[in-house]
Formats: C-alpha cells, structure tokens, sequence
C-alpha cells in the first residue's frame, strides 16, 4: 500500500515537472518573434553574444528555480495530505525535494537558452530590416 502511494506521488511529481516544462517551452515559442527583435537591438547597442547568453541562462534558471519551488512543495503537500486521508505514515525526503527544485532549474535554463539560441545566431540587420 505504500509503495503505491510513493509511486502515486512521485508520478505527480514528474507530471508537474513535464508539465510546467511544456508551458514553458510554450511560452519561449511564443515570444520567440519579440525575443528575436530585443536581441537584434541589444547586439546593435553592443552587447556581446556571451552576454545574452548569459543573461537568458539566468533569465531561465530563475524562472526554472520558481517553478522547481512550486513543484517540488505541491508535491509534498499533495503526498503529505494523501499520507493523511489513507492514514499513512509521511516522511519527506530534502534530497528528492532538492533534486527536483534543482534539476527543474537546470532543464529550464537549458530548455530555455536553446530554444533562444537561434535569435543570438540571427544577424541584427536580418532581423531589423
């Protein structure tokens, strides 16, 4: 009965995290035209491509760390009040609940730096043109 309920929770648990990486990836999609026009202005003005990079990766890694917050503690919330209505024992785990914050920033900042990675690459005069 327990592992089931441990494997209940850690299946909502990776849901989430898919999930918020989906809306995510999104989101990036969407903006992708505006994200493009802001590069092409800021390389113009003399920004370097590393510090775009750069700035996108922490960009990304705060919003992976936001959402890795969310996750990871409604996901200890929902095992915490699903222990309590089968009146099973609970016992939260700060390693898995730290890999999962953690890991969520690290697949965002990535997710998010690759999927923006072409507007770095684009020359500002085809964008701006």
């Amino acid at each position: 009965m327990i592992d089931k309920a441990v494997t209940a929770v850690q299946s909502v648990f990776a849901f989430t995290l898919l999930a918020g990486l989906t809306v995510l990836l999104a989101a990036v999609q969407a903006s992708r035209d505006e994200r493009r026009y802001e590069t092409a202005i800021m390389r113009v003005l003399g920004a370097s491509r590393s510090l775009l990079m750069r700035s996108v990766l922490a960009e990304f890694a705060a919003l992976g760390l936001l959402a890795g917050l969310l996750a990871a503690s409604g996901a200890v919330l929902g095992g915490w009040l699903l222990a309590r209505q089968l009146e099973l024992h609970y016992r939260s785990s700060i390693v898995l609940w730290m890999a999962g914050v953690l890991g969520t920033m690290l697949i965002v900042a990535l997710s998010g730096a690759l999927a923006t990675r072409p507007a770095l690459n684009r020359p500002p005069r085809t964008v701006l043109n």
